[in-house]
């Protein structure tokens, strides 16, 4: 009886050492990593959607959506906010019936009460939420 408990009291740790753990998914890490990896891939919209994705960027259905309150046109940026570093002006639109795709939005500078800017798929860049008609808009 006594070898047995010994018997079993040696192998039993090595049982439990050899054992297969489920692994602990690190999310932290993994986003971190995959962060790196875009940032350093030398894409300059993977890391500007990355950077929107950090930011708050709200995916949501395709919307086609007119340009309204601007007597001539409206600048579509780069980045969601007005100026700022890294940040350009891609294209304006004319303040018409444009029917301008647009598949998700974000949060971020404040233009007339509207804080939405949503993002022209078509063209890469984004446009103040104020600008598109409440199709698209979050309202003000």
């Amino acid at each position: 009886m006594k070898f047995f408990s010994i018997i079993t009291a040696a192998l039993l740790p090595l049982v439990a050492i050899s054992s297969p753990l489920n692994a602990v998914r690190d999310f932290e890490a993994e986003a971190a990593a995959k962060a790196l990896a875009v940032k350093t891939s030398n894409n300059a919209h993977k890391v500007r959607d990355l950077d929107a994705e950090a930011a708050g960027l709200i995916k949501r259905g395709t919307k086609y959506c007119d340009i309204v309150h601007v007597s001539t046109e409206v600048d579509c940026w780069w980045l969601p906010k007005h100026n700022g570093n890294g940040n350009h002006k891609v294209r304006s639109f004319a303040g018409t019936a444009n029917n301008i795709k647009f598949t998700c939005y974000t949060n971020c500078e404040d233009v007339h009460g509207n804080t939405s800017w949503d993002w022209a798929d078509d063209y890469n860049c984004y446009v103040p939420g104020y600008y598109t008609d409440n199709t698209c808009s979050r309202g003000i």
